[in-house]
């Protein structure tokens, strides 16, 4: 019998994947970037790699209509093999890691990829937990706290309003870059309670210094919020959450208050990916740095980043979305391909529909510096039902129907032409 007197160990590397173009994120962002470079002839699908943990797909603008009573929660999701272009790599490992000194993509379970460019589309995270008893109060189904930022909760306040007799009502909103949606929940609410007769004392508190961050809105908003009676406070933090009761914090001076409530909706503050940061790739906000008019990375030339997840001083919108989409590939192409210069053309456009009732809509549209850019300036001045027929209607037969196909263009309507 031969004996053996050594032992071979063999070492196992694992092999990195390789894609033209990786992607991280499938939410709005990515996809519409994913199903415009399909659709125009850049790449064929099985180039472009996307990085998505979740399998549902979610129409996140519509959990306000969830939770104002408008629709169901299957009609803003989807799952993501229905909504990705057919062929495209699809990884569900979350990403830890972006190396762009070496154009490397690192997941949860250690595998790496590598890219030839890269767009940073991963959103952000709803930080509840930043708000002390926030969580365990919408998680008790008992407790009169929702939220339409996540859609358990979207459904929780479609039931609080339903069943709601009576009492005082809170509002809360941090520092945010979409004081669009929030103002949503407030005027919708009203509007459902008013219409059964029951007696309310609403309350509005706002972190920011004013009721939206553009002058016209905000005089349109604050003079509808004044007739139907809305009290706003502004400059006010919530920090805590007790038992029908609230505690907020003055921006300013710090100072503390309590409030009682019968009803509460909370607007979570929200916060980019940790792995931005920690790549090199973010602000001093975490936010992936961007040049805010090409969306290319300040430092790393094939890293671009649109949405949320981005550096750009604009309001975070689905609308904004779909005018940075054309601009980042237009360069993403440019530079890539062509060798030349990226162009400065997004302008920060971004859009915010505001339901100030069940049948109309202000339509806020606006630009970086606070500037007014309206496509429709004669239904603008004020809320119209025209704007609703748009938004409830309209805007997710784009998303669902348009969107995911490659040919929305936002506010440039169908794309029926390819781009660069």
């Amino acid at each position: 019998m031969r004996k053996l007197n050594h032992i071979s160990i063999y070492a196992f590397t694992v092999r990195a994947i390789h894609s033209q173009i990786a992607i991280i994120g499938g939410g709005t962002a990515g996809l519409n970037v994913s199903a415009q470079l399909v659709r125009d002839g850049h790449f064929i699908p099985q180039q472009i790699r996307i990085f998505e943990p979740y399998k549902m797909h979610a129409y996140q603008t519509g959990w306000t209509m969830v939770g104002g009573g408008m629709c169901k929660v299957q009609q803003t999701m989807k799952p993501m093999e229905k909504v990705l272009p057919k062929n495209v790599c699809l990884s569900d490992c979350p990403v830890v890691r972006i190396d762009p000194e070496q154009n490397t993509i690192i997941t949860m379970d250690g595998q790496k990829y590598t890219y030839d460019q890269l767009v940073v589309a991963s959103g952000v995270q709803r930080d509840y937990a930043s708000i002390k008893g926030a969580l365990q109060y919408l998680e008790n189904p008992e407790a009169p706290v929702g939220s339409i930022y996540y859609y358990r909760y979207a459904q929780k306040i479609d039931k609080m309003i339903k069943e709601f007799e009576g009492g005082k009502l809170i509002f809360s909103e941090p520092l945010t870059k979409c004081e669009g949606i929030p103002s949503n929940m407030v005027f919708l609410t009203h509007e459902r309670l008013s219409a059964r007769g029951v007696k309310c004392d609403f309350h509005v508190y706002k972190a920011n210094d004013t009721i939206f961050g553009i002058p016209k809105y905000s005089e349109i908003l604050g003079e509808l919020a004044h007739e139907k009676g809305l009290h706003c406070h502004l400059k006010k933090r919530l920090i805590e959450v007790q038992d029908h009761k609230v505690i907020f914090e003055d921006v300013e001076t710090k100072q503390l208050f309590t409030s009682d409530y019968d009803f509460l909706h909370i607007v979570p503050p929200q916060k980019p990916a940790a792995f931005i940061a920690d790549s090199g790739l973010g602000d001093s906000d975490g936010y992936v740095n961007i040049h805010p008019n090409t969306l290319q990375h300040v430092r790393y030339s094939n890293v671009w980043a649109l949405g949320d997840c981005s550096s750009l001083p604009t309001s975070k919108t689905a609308a904004a979305v779909m005018a940075q989409t054309p601009v980042l590939i237009k360069n993403l192409i440019r530079t890539w391909r062509l060798k030349q210069s990226p162009l400065p053309e997004y302008q920060g456009y971004t859009s915010c529909p505001i339901y100030t009732s069940n049948k109309k809509v202000l339509l806020a549209e606006f630009k970086y510096n606070k500037q007014l850019d309206e496509t429709f300036p004669v239904f603008q001045s004020s809320d119209s039902k025209a704007m609703y027929l748009l938004k409830k209607h309209f805007f997710p037969f784009a998303y669902w129907q348009l969107m995911v196909r490659g040919l929305w263009g936002g506010r440039d309507g169908i794309r029926l032409f390819k781009g660069i």
